[in-house]
C-alpha cells in the first residue's frame, strides 16, 4: 500500500512520528516525489492497516506541533520565571 503525504501540510517531523509510532507492526520505506512523501506500508504482523488510524495521527502530531508553536514564547517565560533570578520579564521581552 502506497499513501502520498503533502509535505506542505505535514512536516517531516510530524510524518516521522507517525512513521515511528506504525513501526511496530508495519514496515515503511520513505520516499520523495515533488512536493510529497510516498509511504510504502509493508506489513509485518496479521494486524490490518488502518488508513483511518494513520491520518488520525497525522492530524494528532500537526496538532502538537501547531500548539507548541503558538505556545513557545509563553513557556520560555514561564521557566525564566521560574529558573530565572528576574521577576520582570513579560512577552514584550520576546517580540
Amino acid at each position: 500500500m502506497e499513501i502520498k503525504v503533502d509535505r506542505n501540510i505535514y512536516s517531516d517531523s510530524c510524518i516521522s512520528k507517525v512513521v515511528y509510532l506504525l513501526s511496530k507492526n508495519y514496515s515503511i520505506e520513505r520516499s520523495i516525489e515533488n512536493d510529497y512523501e510516498i509511504l510504502t506500508i509493508i506489513q509485518k504482523t496479521d494486524e490490518e492497516f488502518d488508513i483511518n488510524e494513520f491520518w488520525d495521527k497525522m492530524n494528532d502530531f500537526k496538532l502538537r506541533e501547531i500548539i507548541n508553536t503558538e505556545t513557545k514564547d509563553i513557556k520560555t517565560i514561564l521557566y525564566a520565571k521560574a529558573f530565572g533570578e528576574f521577576d520582570n520579564f513579560d512577552e514584550n521581552d520576546f517580540d
